[in-house]
């Protein structure tokens, strides 16, 4: 990524990673992902927000060179994971002078993760400032979004926000700013189901505090820089309320068309009463398990409905059901209602692990469905009702969004 412009003397010098298919060893990243450094510099004073992955170190101090920097008086820290923070070393031996600035919090996690000696960081709480010169940095704490580190800090006389992870998107672009691109708001919902979806009602206060606060610009630590705030910002307020919409999503595994059989008739069923349904083949491909889980996870940021579909291997779900139910239970999703269907050769435990697998999610249980061997016309009409009674219950919320 090169040096690229987002005000008068203010640089996004970070890096792209359009190559990276994969975040955390978990989330799927097609389109890539930045990591985003902002180079403020004020008339006395000049300070580095956030610093970059350490695999992309050298495109950061190649950068901070062609921006003709010779000095840093403050390398900001916003939060402590190694994307953000893993290049500070580099940084601070290229630029002895400059100060390490974070939280309390920040503090203790850089010693932590990186083995910093405390003393070398410069404390800040929420409200401090730090004068520039012409220019002041305004510090705002958000703990849980999505590390309990994170905050955020305001340039006040551009109105500009470095909103750290929070209002991201895992999307690597050559433009500085965010476009109407479906593709790119897509990214942003992918972003904030696998990350900040957990922590839902703090992420809807900072929304919120963000929305008075009135930036001209978010600049977040991944992906573009939101040049209408209002775009991401209507988007977490839709995604952190609990208004869903008329979609039950199905993530499902299907060794030998028994459990299959269940899903297409119950998905068959759905859409006869005017919902969207969404089925996930956990299992097609050698790559579907990551990838289907992470548009099942994206989906449940606004479904009304679950349905987990699995046949019994050895006992228990398929152990690709397990790995999605897990997954949806980290992330605490909104959704209404929860049933599970499958089918089992002899004998099954899907239902008690399922169960214990998905205990964070708070949704009105439906009757389980298990088949023995390949479904009746007895257990076609049972799922028929199931369809039916979820149908009638989605239908009767009182605050559904529009699809």
């Amino acid at each position: 990524m090169p040096v690229l412009p987002v005000g008068e003397r203010i640089y996004e010098v970070g890096a792209s990673h359009p190559e990276r298919q994969l975040f955390d060893c978990l989330m799927p990243t097609p389109h890539g992902t930045t990591y985003n450094a902002y180079l403020v510099m004020g008339s006395e004073k000049t300070a580095l927000i956030d610093a970059v992955d350490p695999e992309k170190t050298d495109i950061l101090l190649n950068n901070l060179k062609e921006s003709g920097v010779t000095q840093i008086d403050y390398l900001i820290t916003l939060h402590t994971e190694q994307d953000h923070s893993g290049s500070n070393t580099a940084v601070l031996s290229r630029y002895p002078m400059a100060r390490v600035v974070g939280s309390e919090k920040i503090r203790d996690m850089l010693e932590t993760h990186l083995h910093y000696d405390p003393g070398q960081v410069m404390v800040i709480k929420e409200g401090d400032k730090l004068d520039l010169g012409d220019r002041t940095l305004q510090f705002m704490m958000i703990p849980f979004a999505h590390w309990p580190d994170n905050m955020m800090v305001y340039l006040e006389e551009e109105r500009i926000l470095f909103s750290s992870d929070l209002f991201g998107s895992h999307y690597a672009t050559p433009k500085m700013f965010a476009t109407s691109s479906a593709e790119q708001r897509l990214a942003a919902k992918s972003y904030f189901a696998e990350i900040m979806m957990p922590f839902r009602a703090q992420i809807s206060r900072y929304t919120a505090k963000v929305r008075q606060l009135k930036p001209r610009l978010i600049a977040p630590a991944h992906g573009p820089v939101w040049y209408d705030p209002d775009v991401i910002l209507s988007r977490y307020e839709r995604w952190t309320g609990d208004a869903v919409k008329k979609l039950v999503t199905i993530p499902y595994i299907s060794m030998h068309d028994s459990t299959q059989v269940l899903v297409e008739r119950l998905a068959v069923k759905l859409s006869a009463q005017g919902l969207s349904v969404v089925c996930r083949n956990l299992g097609n491909r050698p790559d579907s398990l990551t990838l289907e889980t992470g548009h099942f996870i994206m989906d449940l940021v606004d479904a009304a409905a679950v349905v987990l579909a699995t046949p019994t291997v050895l006992g228990g779900p398929h152990p690709n059901m397990a790995y999605a139910a897990m997954i949806a239970n980290a992330v605490r999703p909104k959704t209404k209602f929860m049933a599970m269907v499958g089918s089992y050769g002899w004998a099954t435990q899907a239902e008690k692990t399922l169960t214990a697998l998905t205990g964070n999610i708070k949704a009105e249980r439906l009757p389980t469905l298990l088949v023995k061997g390949l479904p009746t016309q007895d257990d076609l009409v049972k799922v028929d009702e199931l369809a039916s009674e979820l149908g009638q219950r989605i239908q009767a919320l009182p605050d559904l969004l529009e699809s």
